[in-house]
């Protein structure tokens, strides 16, 4: 193949997992790499809706430490119509740079996720306060709009962004070698860092619980 990689990080609500593959296009939306960071916003498909909106995307970025130094090498991010993945990393090798995709949120915000999922975010599920409770084939996340957008910026984002800065800091900056434990970890530690500027910004996700 020539390169072109995407990793896809899901939440649907039957078993999240990593999924790799390869990408054959450039996402059409996006501008070349000369134009500089942009952000792009899909009409989301039936049954889904954008939690997530552009300005949203710059209001986040300008919370996010050194994020003028950590931007190199993105093209962008595209909220695009809505998949079976919770965020998208892309590398495109002809012009070595990469985007993020934030897929609109496909039904209810009440989202039932594996156990496997809910232990690995449970601290940021704690931290949201987002009431959940046991269901058939797993734990049933009642999230709230605002609760939704923070746990896509907040973690969705941060992870793929986490991807993105492990590709710059390679030595060919051709792949993301460090794959997903770092990515997490990433989007864990950026989370905890930005919280409190996060709320300001944003607003308390937590009031909105019930």
């Amino acid at each position: 193949m020539i390169g072109r990689v995407k990793r896809a990080y899901q939440r649907r609500k039957v078993a999240p997992k990593v999924r790799d593959g390869v990408v054959q296009k450039k996402h059409r939306h996006l501008a070349t790499a000369a134009l500089g960071f942009v952000v792009d916003r899909q009409s989301p498909a039936k049954g889904c809706r954008h939690i997530v909106t552009k300005r949203d995307i710059h209001e986040f970025t300008s919370i996010i430490p050194n994020w003028s130094r950590i931007r190199e090498g993105l093209e962008g991010v595209v909220l695009t119509r809505g998949d079976d993945v919770d965020g998208l990393y892309r590398f495109y090798s002809k012009d070595r740079t990469g985007s993020i995709e934030i897929p609109a949120w496909d039904g209810d915000l009440w989202t039932v996720v594996t156990l496997e999922h809910f232990e690995e975010h449970r601290a940021l599920f704690q931290r949201l306060a987002v009431p959940f409770e046991p269901k058939d084939g797993g734990i049933e996340c009642r999230f709230t709009l605002p609760q939704a957008k923070a746990f896509l910026l907040l973690h969705v984002f941060l992870h793929e962004l986490g991807h993105h800065v492990d590709r710059m800091q390679s030595k060919q900056q051709d792949s993301s070698r460090r794959g997903e434990p770092f990515a997490e970890q990433y989007a864990n530690t950026v989370s905890s860092l930005i919280w409190f500027e996060y709320v300001r910004v944003f607003g308390d996700p937590t009031r909105s619980a019930a």
